[in-house]
């Protein structure tokens, strides 16, 4: 078990994270293990994850009224994804984790950029039923790597040109299906330590009572530029990361 004052920044990092999801509906992953390998290494960083994102994305994926029609058009990601999550933990358990901190620190500064500069993206028309597998398997196997689920799904995601709630609700049941498919592993190969599945059982609380502190400021703050202030923040984080892990490797 970690000690105090380890735990105590652990609860921190789900209680800002928490903040960032209840403001943009997305982050938690990207802010909470960016703040997490402050403190410790990424494995257990990623294995402290689990409970939170998973909890915090079931009510994401259901609710809503778009279930159906997200999974009908993108079951080949969501299958693939799952697939390439299993195969990337067996490679991230013994893979050395100063150069998985470099590449997660180079997903975060790649996807702060990109969410920064905004470009548009043009939509995939009949290339769709080969892309969604791609993007899905490239998607989980960064996952596996290194536990963040964003790149490149959420950016396809958005390239198919959804409504906003059909987005959200997209990206939430994908969330949700790679944390169980991501649990499933990690459990499988005996790399879900009972102590840090205590600590992420734990971590609800803050990410839950960040949400909650979120969702409130929403009503108060302009999206546009807490969104440039967090991914701002967030592209400092990931070259503060990949910096530590080129001077660890």
């Amino acid at each position: 078990m970690p000690p105090v004052e380890t735990l105590a920044f652990i609860a921190l990092a789900f209680l800002v994270a928490g903040v960032v999801k209840g403001l943009i509906g997305l982050g938690m992953p990207a802010t909470s293990l960016g703040l997490m390998m402050l403190a410790i290494d990424l494995k257990q960083a990623i294995v402290i994850l689990l409970v939170p994102l998973f909890v915090s994305n079931v009510w994401q994926g259901l609710a809503g009224r778009h279930l159906g029609a997200a999974v009908r058009r993108l079951w080949p990601l969501f299958i693939a994804g799952a697939m390439a999550i299993w195969f990337a933990v067996g490679i991230m358990i013994h893979a050395n984790t100063a150069i998985l901190t470099v590449v997660l620190g180079a997903i975060l500064i790649t996807y702060s950029a990109y969410s920064l500069a905004t470009p548009q993206i043009k939509p995939p028309g009949r290339w769709e039923p080969l892309l969604s597998p791609v993007a899905g398997a490239l998607t989980g196997m960064i996952g596996g790597l290194t536990g963040s689920m964003a790149v490149p799904a959420v950016l396809y995601m958005q390239a198919l040109g959804m409504e906003r709630a059909q987005l959200i609700q997209a990206m939430g049941i994908w969330f949700t299906l790679a944390t169980v498919s991501l649990s499933v592993a990690l459990g499988g190969r005996g790399a879900l330590p009972a102590e840090l599945a205590m600590v992420s059982a734990g971590a609800v609380i803050p990410a839950i009572a960040g949400m909650e502190i979120g969702r409130r400021l929403r009503e108060r703050l302009a999206e546009e530029l807490f969104r440039k202030v967090f991914f701002g923040v967030l592209l400092m984080l990931g070259v503060y990361i990949a910096a530590r892990g080129i001077i660890q490797a």
